[in-house]
């Protein structure tokens, strides 16, 4: 017979199997109808259990919502991972890794991302840890600017200005066009991968006010003939 010590990780693991079917059957659920119209049924029709079995893990959807949340925050703040194939020194390459992150869950979850803006609209506490998180994310880029920009005079409250302006280079392309569905972006027909580098280009030109290496470009090259003349064309109407 066993004992209650040896049927303990049984269990844990059946709660967690149950915990995980739950989770990506709202996931689901979201990526088709939003918060606003989730509930807890649709949630367990998708993940084929009956109702008792939701409230045994959950006390309510806002609950099950906020794990789904905070394992996306975790994941983002993972940086070593979204950056495992890239070299330090390569900042082409980790610029366009976390772009591809961001893509990535548009595409695969835009219910996720919509919930995210959702919730920093109406409540203030989600608000404040959205972005708390994300402002820890850029002070990576805080940290380091002083050793990749040794000769640059700004003080360290410019060089969070710069870092958390060009950070803004594609949010509002990422919700217009996965989440809002704007036919006019919807019309360029991008995979993720050539979204992804065109906004790392964007990102990368801002912040080296250069271009990338040619030969790491793949989507993008055309982008290397945006050229400033020595005086600007004249312009007639």
């Amino acid at each position: 017979m066993a004992t209650a010590t040896s049927r303990t990780p049984a269990r844990r693991a059946k709660g967690e199997l149950a915990r995980e079917r739950l989770k990506n059957a709202a996931i689901a659920v979201l990526d088709r109808v939003g918060y606003h119209q989730l509930r807890i049924k649709d949630v367990t029709a998708e993940a084929g259990v009956a109702a008792g079995l939701f409230h045994h893990y959950y006390s309510d959807l806002r609950s099950l919502i906020e794990e789904i949340l905070d394992e996306h925050i975790a994941n983002a703040e993972a940086t070593e991972v979204i950056e495992r194939d890239v070299s330090k020194g390569d900042w082409f390459n980790r610029l366009r890794s976390h772009y591809r992150f961001a893509v990535r869950n548009h595409a695969d979850h835009p219910g996720i991302m919509r919930c995210i803006h959702q919730f920093c609209a109406d409540d203030p506490v989600f608000r404040e840890r959205w972005k708390a998180s994300y402002y820890k994310r850029l002070q990576l880029l805080v940290d380091v600017f002083p050793f990749v920009f040794p000769d640059s005079e700004l003080s360290p409250h410019e060089v969070r200005l710069v870092v958390y302006g060009l950070s803004g280079i594609g949010q509002d392309l990422l919700r217009e066009y996965f989440i809002e569905r704007d036919p006019t972006l919807l019309a360029l027909q991008l995979s993720e991968d050539e979204l992804a580098e065109w906004l790392a280009v964007l990102q990368y030109r801002g912040l080296f006010a250069c271009n990338p290496p040619e030969e790491q470009l793949h989507y993008a090259a055309r982008i290397l003939t945006i050229k400033r003349h020595a005086s600007p064309p004249e312009h007639n109407d």
